[in-house]
């Protein structure tokens, strides 16, 4: 959440429990059926071509970041580590070492927009045995599970009551499954590992139930079938009816470089009816594959092969995740975080360069690794130079269009300002740090993007170098800056393609692609900028149907294009995975020197291409309210807001035989199609406040958060983020929507009421909104017009004001209140 000012609000639920007894009496405060997930992203499957993943393994990333500092570090004020590199990870899990972790609802967002799942985590420690057996047992009221324990006579009660608690949990916050930690020895040995492997099931099949089939339970090699904490650093019989039970098993990481090859051979004489592997879908046993055991590597290096960090890749050599099939879960990734953060001259770029080579690799030279130390016992072992983790994994594309609009402004969650269309409207002292406002960075210009040649010369294609840029942006906190080398010669004329993300589309489905971008002047050449979607060995996959260029503020441009998929030889609808780019034409006036031609990429969005029959209707102000915190505080509380849509008047109708088949109006399409919004930018304006005043600057206070699916549309308002003048302290705010497609919707959503303070009194009064506006919401204005939109009237909705009456209307907050 972006915000102007130094105070914002905190998720207000708890994130973690300690133990289970906190989480029983937090339970006990929750009163009928809760949905704590609202705009949180909801998770949206990947569509994945099987040849593109058969066989092949996945990754499980396991956030440990500052755990023993207690986690959730996040700061809003300041930039703070994130990550960026979900093309290659399949599944997310959450660390902490409180009793249950629940992962923060941005992280969630920015799993999903991936398509990649999020997972919290349940852990044991020292001193929890009691809490294990009642985690197993359930809550008994009045009754110390302890004591129980030590009067039972017969086997382990087990019940389903905490399984389905942190299912209900899981659905309610939005996220996809847990790692369960059992770090403890069992008091009673195997009855308890049965019992406790029992559990598992029901666990994995009320998040099945509740949350979806990509729900996920990960059990960590712990415990052993006879209740022993004992690692086994791989899967054997020791630790088998755990992994059977579970959706996968995360092996300890202080294996030897002989245990990959072990667990493929264990795995494969393992009996198929165990594991569901039947040539007919097992009716008792979800299906398992060697994909699900996730190899463990510490990145600290902890017992791990190679020696962590970026000897990493050495025991990825050896799980070899894409000849083997085996899984690997990567373990405290924020190791280039922690690692260098108190090193003089470390900033966010130097992080990002760090971090950056550890996954994708340098974009020049070479990476220095650490000594290779061969274990006692270990089988001797060479490995070749550094091979960065992503090199290890399939390229995973986010979710189909159809199923989640594409969108990106490439921001890595973090940034040193805000930029609403191109106009910097807000600077930040320290940076701010918002996983919901993160999106992918682009999965093909990391470290450098792969530029070839369209024109057919036989000489080398242009290197490019992409750098974050914080300086300038379309939308958000920053931009990508690629600049392109090209060697001088004799010929003046460059088509180059410029590959930017990986997408899986669908043949003979109707698809919009915009991309924004800013070049440089220039005296020695011309350019032209165009989208185009090809494959990776370069073949064009668009058919276009429509194509065109527009000038917007700034120095900005979109490019925009409606195009098909060819439809393959197969025919009907076709999975094909295609990389998403910009095609660069390039005039040189004087081709013999060498030139750099510098550009921003600010937006890339694709998305369904809908006829204009399903568009006839404008997004309208419903209603808008500020509800005060106290009459204490007048100026602190929440601004609340809903959207509608209007569509445009019903000509007369003219059907009158009931054997009619025509309809008197454009329908709506029986698939969703209600706008949805990535956020809102809020603005505030002090309004004049006596004779001779005259209204301050419309000012930029922050944007909503956690609204990705548009469901939670408010915003905290502290007056110490409010700008100030002098006089008295009244103000107008404005909404702006940004949609899902990363468009600016073109009109306001205003607060059409002020909020008065004189003498302590609060009063809200109705006023008209000012018909001259500041320069940022001229220059804003003046965007949208540039974006060539067809405006229609403004409608706002009779809700807004009956809203405002009504609410300053009601006595029961103790509000002193009038309506003018």
């Amino acid at each position: 959440m972006p915000v102007a000012g130094t105070r914002t609000k905190r998720w207000p639920y708890p994130l973690y429990w300690d133990n289970l007894s906190a989480f029983d009496a937090w339970r006990a405060t929750v009163a009928g059926p809760i949905d704590h997930s609202e705009g949180v992203l909801k998770y949206v499957p990947r569509k994945l071509r099987p040849a593109d993943v058969a066989g092949k393994g996945k990754l499980l990333v396991s956030h440990d970041f500052k755990v023993y500092t207690g986690g959730y570090v996040e700061d809003p004020f300041s930039k703070s580590y994130t990550f960026n590199w979900w093309s290659s990870t399949d599944s997310f899990n959450y660390f902490s070492h409180h009793r249950i972790t629940i992962p923060p609802p941005e992280w969630i967002t920015a799993a999903h927009r991936a398509g990649s799942t999020m997972l919290g985590t349940i852990i044991f420690e020292g001193g929890s045995e009691i809490d294990m057996l009642r985690m197993i047992m359930g809550r008994v009221p009045g009754v110390n599970s302890a004591e129980i324990e030590t009067q039972a006579n017969t086997t382990l009660p087990l019940t389903p009551y905490y399984a389905e608690l942190f299912a209900d949990i899981a659905k309610e916050r939005g996220f996809d499954g847990y790692l369960l930690n059992i770090e403890i020895g069992l008091g009673r040995g195997a009855e308890q590992a049965r019992a406790l492997a029992a559990w598992i099931t029901i666990l994995q099949s009320e998040l099945v139930k509740k949350v979806g089939p990509h729900a996920q339970t990960i059990w960590y090699d712990s415990v052993t079938i006879r209740g022993e904490l004992w690692w086994q650093d791989r899967l054997n019989s020791a630790n088998l009816p755990f992994f059977l039970n579970s959706s996968g098993i995360f092996t300890n990481y202080w294996w030897y470089n002989d245990a990959p090859q072990k667990q493929v051979a264990y795995y494969s004489r393992i009996d198929p009816n165990l594991t569901g592997a039947t040539q007919d879908e097992h009716p008792q046993v979800v299906r398992h594959s060697i994909q699900d055991i996730y190899v463990g590597i510490d990145v600290w290096g902890r017992g791990s092969h190679g020696g962590g960090g970026f000897g990493a890749y050495r025991a990825l050599d050896h799980i070899a995740p894409m000849t083997l099939g085996l899984s690997c879960a990567f373990f405290a990734q924020g190791w280039t975080w922690e690692t260098e953060e108190n090193n003089p001259g470390w900033n966010w770029d130097a992080f990002w360069e760090y971090d950056s080579r550890l996954w994708v690799g340098p974009a020049s030279g070479s990476v220095t690794v650490p000594p290779l130390v061969i274990k006692g016992g270990e089988t001797p072992c060479t490995h070749g130079p550094f091979t960065p983790v992503s090199s290890y994994f399939p390229h995973l594309p986010p979710p189909e269009p159809y199923d989640l609009p594409f969108y990106t402004n490439f921001s890595p969650g973090i940034g040193d300002s805000w930029f609403v269309q191109g106009s910097k409207v807000w600077q930040s002292a320290k940076g701010w740090t918002d996983m919901d406002k993160q999106t992918l960075v682009g999965d093909l210009i990391w470290p450098r993007p792969k530029i070839s040649r369209l024109d057919n010369r036989t000489d080398a294609a242009p290197i490019a170098i992409t750098k974050m840029n914080m300086a300038d942006a379309w939308n958000g906190g920053n931009s990508v800056r690629i600049t392109i080398s090209i060697p001088g010669s004799g010929n003046g004329y460059h088509a180059l393609w410029v590959p930017i993300q990986t997408l899986n589309l669908t043949s003979r489905r109707r698809y919009e692609a915009t991309a924004i971008y800013k070049i440089a002047a220039n005296s020695n050449y011309e350019t032209e900028y165009t989208i185009g979607l090809r494959t990776a060995a370069n073949v064009d996959l668009m058919k276009i149907i429509t194509s065109s260029t527009i000038t917007l503020a700034n120095g900005w441009k979109k490019a925009v294009v409606q195009f098909e998929i060819s439809t393959p030889a197969a025919g009907g609808l076709v999975l094909t995975q295609g990389q998403i780019g910009l095609i660069i034409a390039i005039v040189l006036k004087n081709p013999s020197p060498a030139v750099e031609l510098p550009f921003l990429l600010g937006q890339l969005s694709v998305y369904p291409s809908v006829p204009d029959s399903y568009k006839d209707y404008d997004l309208i102000q419903h209603w808008i309210y500020f509800e005060a915190e106290s009459t204490a505080t007048p100026l602190n509380g929440t601004l609340n807001w809903e959207v509608a849509v209007a569509f445009d008047p019903v000509a007369p109708i003219t059907i009158s035989d009931p054997e009619d088949t025509r309809i008197p109006w454009n329908l709506q399409p029986t698939r969703p199609w209600f706008p949805k919004f990535l956020y809102f930018n809020v603005y505030a304006q002090q309004l004049p406040g006596g004779a001779g005043s005259t209204p301050g600057p419309l000012t930029w206070i922050g944007t909503s958060t956690y609204i990705n699916v548009g469901d939670k549309k408010t915003f905290p308002i502290y007056q110490e983020n409010l700008p100030y003048t002098s006089g008295q302290r009244r103000y107008e705010f404005k909404v702006q929507a940004v949609l899902e497609t990363g468009e600016v919707h073109s009109e306001w959503l205003s607060f059409m009421s002020a909020l008065a303070v004189d003498s302590g009194v609060a009063s809200i009064e109705e006023v008209t909104p000012e018909d001259s506006a500041s320069s940022v919401l001229a220059e804003v204005a003046s965007n949208q017009d540039a974006l060539g939109e067809n405006r229609k009237p403004n409608r706002r909705s009779s809700v807004t004001s009956m809203m405002n009456k009504l609410r300053v209307g009601k006595g029961d907050k103790g509000e002193t209140a009038s309506t003018k």
